[in-house]
C-alpha cells in the first residue's frame, strides 16, 4: 500500500506541473518586464552609480542611466534618450540575467539645456520605464 501511495504523488506532482506550464508560459509571455533603482548618476563605478541626480549643468559632459532590468532575459532592451521629445539617441543592451545592472550615458554638448527623459523600451518595442532629468546652463 505505502509503494503505490509513493507512485502516485510523482505522478500527482507531474500532472500538477504540466497543467502549470502553459499558465506559466503564457504569465512569461505577457510579462513585459520591469524596472527597479532606476538613476541618473555623473558615473558607473563598479556596477553601482556614483550620487542620485535629476539635474546636471553643463559643466557635466556626461549623463548616466542607470537601472536594474527584471524579467527580460534574452532580450535586448533600448535607452531611448529624448532631450525636449525629440530622440537624441538609442543603446540597445542585451539582458543576460533575470535581474540585471544595466547602464548607458549621454556625452552631453552645452548647447543641449532642457528637460531630458530616459524610456527604457523592452524587447517588443514597450515602454516600461521613463525617468527624467533637467541640464541646466552652468551659474
Amino acid at each position: 500500500m505505502q509503494a503505490l501511495g509513493m507512485r502516485a504523488v510523482p505522478g500527482i506532482a507531474l500532472c500538477a506541473a504540466l497543467l502549470a506550464a502553459p499558465a506559466f508560459a503564457q504569465n512569461a509571455a505577457n510579462n513585459p518586464g520591469s524596472v527597479a533603482n532606476a538613476t541618473f548618476t555623473s558615473d558607473v563605478v563598479d556596477g553601482a552609480p556614483v550620487d542620485y541626480r535629476e539635474a546636471f549643468d553643463t559643466t557635466t559632459g556626461v549623463v548616466y542611466f542607470y537601472a536594474e532590468v527584471l524579467d527580460q532575459h534574452g532580450q535586448t532592451i533600448k535607452h531611448r534618450w529624448k532631450r525636449e521629445g525629440k530622440v537624441m539617441q538609442e543603446v540597445p543592451i542585451r539582458v543576460q540575467q533575470q535581474r540585471q545592472a544595466v547602464w548607458s550615458k549621454s556625452v552631453m554638448q552645452p548647447e543641449w539645456t532642457g528637460a531630458w527623459t530616459v524610456e527604457v523600451v523592452n524587447g517588443k518595442g514597450e515602454v516600461i520605464e521613463v525617468d527624467n532629468f533637467a541640464y541646466n546652463p552652468a551659474e
